[in-house]
């Protein structure tokens, strides 16, 4: 016996010694870890064992036998594997490729994460939308795990049959049951656990495939954060007072509950170091820090400073993420004794109306007209064109999740954005138009808002207005890198009056960031009202509890933005994936083809019938005056033409129809064949070709 045939038997001895003690369930980590790879050693004994036997017959049954077996084996193995994981995304929206924010996230988890997957596979009557969805909610799963930093993601795939275990830690987890049959239930549904957090998908919903990712990610990222996200304030109003109940803004109460508020004022480097010892921070910087306050809301900045706006400006440049709320005339702010301000005369007391910010809308290009209000005629009501009830059909970006779920946004006396002299806003940074207005607005003054004859002024105004022009956005997103606003410098810093403090901005002046070191993001909303109580909630009393109530959705459009930008910077500005199921838009392309040209020869048919029946009655009315019999020999030919015509017209349109059913059935039948025949053609042509060509290379030889 030969060296490799005593090797082969060594092998297949070994092999099927483990493969039997892999059977057993003997309580010992050795033996756990064997029936992992049961299979794997019974492969490979049957393969080194086709080495063994002198007959080549025999060995080529066994290669044939163990070469498909040893395919399928292999290819289990490899999807087990990061490698196993990689794909090329060759659709056109790459509805299978994760974004770079999803993929940031899993790349930087410090702490494990276990994904508790929850769905029942074997119940009769499952609907088949949701039979499609569960593979795809199983590999987008698997493929989070493969690309999570060093494992810290543990995937448990877990079949909740009923009254099992299982199934009471599915409802536990607050798993949501779904009715499928009289008798049966059907769970699909996550828990996503990090230490002491957890937070739970109740049901996956096939209706709300395309958030399939946003899901999952921003939970991983919600139970990964270990402190409350601190949401930073900047308003010239004071949100935590007033309102309807004395108590502060309605919408303020609740972002209380959610985060760690820190209230900054108008000056918020003044302000920065109280804040610093209240949360145990050490020392507070010159600047606002991304890492500790994770999104700026900025709330009718009326009155802001250079200061103000350039530490706005770097800490958008530090990869921040700011929430502009401007204004160009502010009810809250009338009511606090705000008068809009004459030109030429100092200021009147009280808030300001008007808000903006006019350093950073300027450096990126940035239109919005002060103290002039938006008149939109197809979202104002006819009782108060002020308002602005913005419907579905403005919410543009129908792909971006803060979008999601939101039906209406009411605004008030609201401004617009856009791009200045003739250039979008924004110039080398990404601008999503989010919510825009109609092509039937215009602008008005305050005084025109506030005279006795407003109603027909507007009237006027909306009349004269001209078709054709640009849209104004109400809501818009700019991230990316952004450049200072500021190139001079901390504007501060010119001012100082004796050397310390001089070389104390001297410094702060070189520390300024000119150009971004990280993706920043800027939203804009061209009103600030439409937080305020009556626009976004109303309270009541209930017994002794005040129960907030929404009456739009403007404070869960605000909260959608806020959990994006808090839960983590990747989250800022996130779509929705494209539908993996989707109309054949190709074939109903080709189809409207067809029919655009069946319906012409239609519309051709039914022009002839209409002017042959025209002509029949004329003839029919001298019919009436002659008697059938003493009809003469011109008229009856006449009539028999028009019958005749009449089922030839009848005919050709039956013809029509059937034709333009055949080109219908030829296209589906084309494309049905293509797609199946033209891969194996294209093999056939290749292998003939290399056929020829290596022929060709014999014969020269």
């Amino acid at each position: 016996m030969n060296v490799s045939k005593a090797f082969a038997i060594g092998i297949t001895t070994i092999g099927f010694i483990l493969f039997v003690l892999s059977q057993f369930r003997w309580q010992h980590p050795f033996l756990d870890s064997l029936s992992l790879h049961t299979w794997y050693f019974a492969i490979g004994s049957f393969i080194a064992l086709s080495f063994v036997p002198n007959s080549r017959l025999i060995r080529v049954g066994f290669a044939a036998v163990a070469l498909p077996i040893f395919v399928f084996f292999f290819t289990d193995f490899v999807s087990r594997t990061d490698i196993g994981n990689k794909s090329i995304d060759l659709t056109e929206d790459d509805r299978y490729t994760l974004t770079k924010g999803t993929r940031a996230i899993l790349t930087e988890l410090k702490d494990p994460v276990t994904i508790n997957y929850y769905v029942t596979r074997d119940v009769d009557g499952t609907p088949s939308a949701y039979k499609r969805h569960i593979p795809r909610v199983d590999s987008f799963l698997r493929q989070l795990e493969g690309l999570a930093n060093d494992k810290k993601i543990t995937l448990n795939f877990i079949d909740p049959e009923p009254n099992t275990d299982e199934e009471d830690a599915a409802l536990l987890d607050q798993v949501q049951q779904i009715p499928v049959t009289q008798d049966d239930k059907f769970l699909f549904g996550a828990s996503i656990s990090s230490l002491d957090k957890k937070t739970v998908i109740p049901f996956f919903a096939p209706s709300q495939e395309t958030q399939l990712e946003y899901q999952l990610i921003s939970a991983i990222a919600e139970v990964s954060r270990r402190e409350t996200p601190v949401v930073g304030l900047i308003s010239a109003h004071n949100l935590a007072s007033g309102g309807q109940t004395n108590q502060g803004w309605l919408f303020y109460q609740l972002l209380q509950r959610s985060y760690d508020v820190a209230n900054l004022g108008m000056m918020p480097i003044e302000s920065l170091g109280t804040e610093y010892q209240k949360r145990k921070w050490g020392n507070a910087p010159n600047f606002l820090d991304p890492e500790k306050i994770k999104v700026i809301l900025v709330v009718h900045p009326a009155g802001i400073t250079p200061d103000t706006e350039f530490v706005l400006d770097q800490y958008i440049l530090r990869g921040g993420t700011v929430i502009a709320c401007v204004d160009p005339l502010s009810l809250v702010a009338q009511q606090s004794g705000g008068r809009p301000q004459i030109p030429g005369m100092p200021p009147q007391g009280g808030t300001p109306p008007s808000s903006s910010l006019p350093k950073l809308f300027k450096k990126h290009n940035i239109g919005f007209k002060e103290s002039q209000v938006v008149i939109d005629r197809k979202y104002a009501p006819s009782n108060n064109p002020r308002i602005l009830l913005l419907n579905e059909e403005s919410m543009t970006a129908k792909d971006d999740i803060s979008l999601s779920k939101i039906k209406n946004l009411a605004f008030l006396m609201s401004g617009g954005f856009t791009g200045e002299n003739g250039k979008a806003m924004g110039p080398g940074l990404e601008v999503r138009k989010l919510v825009e207005s109609s092509y039937e607005y215009t602008f008005v003054t305050d005084q025109t808002l506030n005279s006795p004859d407003a109603a027909n002024q507007l009237r006027f105004a909306l009349g004269s207005r001209r078709e054709g022009d640009e849209k104004q956005t109400y809501v818009a997103l700019l991230s990316g890198t952004f450049t200072t606003a500021f190139p001079e410098g901390d504007p501060s810093a010119k001012e100082g009056p004796d050397e310390n403090e001089g070389e104390k901005e001297e410094k702060t002046t070189e520390e300024a960031l000119t150009t971004g070191i990280k993706v920043g993001n800027l939203y804009l909303f061209s009103d600030s009202d439409f937080l305020y109580d009556g626009m976004a909630y109303n309270a009541r009393r209930m017994f002794n509890t005040q129960v907030v109530e929404p009456i739009t959705n403007n404070g869960a459009f605000m909260f959608n933005i806020l959990d994006q930008a808090a839960g983590s910077e990747h989250l800022v500005g996130a779509r929705a994936r494209g539908e993996v199921y989707r109309p054949f838009t190709v074939l109903r392309e080709l189809e409207a083809v067809s029919e655009r040209k069946s319906k012409e020869n239609l519309d051709k048919l039914q022009a002839k019938e209409q002017r042959i029946e025209k002509e029949f009655q004329q003839i029919r009315s001298q019919m009436s005056s002659a008697q059938e019999a003493q009809m003469s020999p011109e008229l009856q030919a006449k009539r028999d033409e028009y019958i005749k015509n009449k089922v030839q017209i009848q005919k050709d349109r039956r013809e029509e129809k059937k034709a333009h059913q055949r080109d219908v059935d030829l296209l589906k039948a084309n494309i049905f064949w293509s797609n199946i025949l033209y891969m194996p053609l294209g093999v056939i042509v290749i292998g003939l070709f290399v056929f020829i060509w290596r022929k060709q290379q014999t014969k020269a030889r």
